[in-house]
């Protein structure tokens, strides 16, 4: 199953979660979030864009309600960075030191590390994300997971979604958090 989703700027996000909750959708929970990204050694001489079908990894530590957790993950991007088959597994908290130097070794270096507070909101079977990132703003993202050969259609239902939310085409963002923080450091 790939990990399809969009992603957009949010001007206005009381009006987005205002639409939300008269759609009906849940509101799940609220997480604190950092996560540190790591990228192939020889992207590091040129870090405009990460490369299709090429795996990156992150690390996040979240907190949600006094509980602590982790979770490693290895993505690989298909069609765009939006597109990705994801594998993840919860580990210790005591263990990124050594997750860190294996990653290390496996020829990957720390990226940059992106800090967020996520609201986590459902409807029916899409996950709305809905993130102020530090030093970045305010985004929504929207996520489904399905076959490969359905990502095309999944991405369109998805952008008719943050159409209905008041979200402006020229708004989305195709990038990842990784991404568009390292941009907005440069400026």
């Amino acid at each position: 199953m790939n990990e399809i989703e969009v992603k957009a700027k949010l001007k206005d996000k009381e009006k987005a979660i205002k639409i939300l909750k008269e759609m009906g959708a849940e509101f799940l929970d609220t997480k604190i979030q950092k996560d540190a990204t790591f990228w192939p050694n020889e992207l590091k001489n040129n870090e405009e864009h990460h490369p299709l079908k090429t795996n990156f990894m992150r690390i996040r530590e979240q907190e949600s309600n006094g509980i602590k957790k982790v979770i490693f993950t290895l993505k690989q991007p298909q069609t765009n960075q939006t597109d990705c088959i994801e594998h993840e597994i919860e580990i210790d908290e005591e263990d990124i030191p050594e997750l860190k130097s294996i990653i290390s070794m496996l020829g990957y270096y720390e990226y940059i590390t992106i800090e967020k507070k996520r609201i986590i909101v459902k409807i029916k079977d899409i996950e709305v994300c809905i993130d102020d990132v530090l030093n970045l703003g305010s985004y929504i993202e929207l996520e489904k997971f399905a076959p490969a050969e359905e990502s095309e259609k999944i991405q369109e239902e998805l952008y008719s979604i943050l159409e209905s939310l008041g979200v402006q085409k020229e708004d989305w963002v195709y990038d990842g958090y990784d991404i568009l923080v390292r941009n907005a450091q440069k400026k």
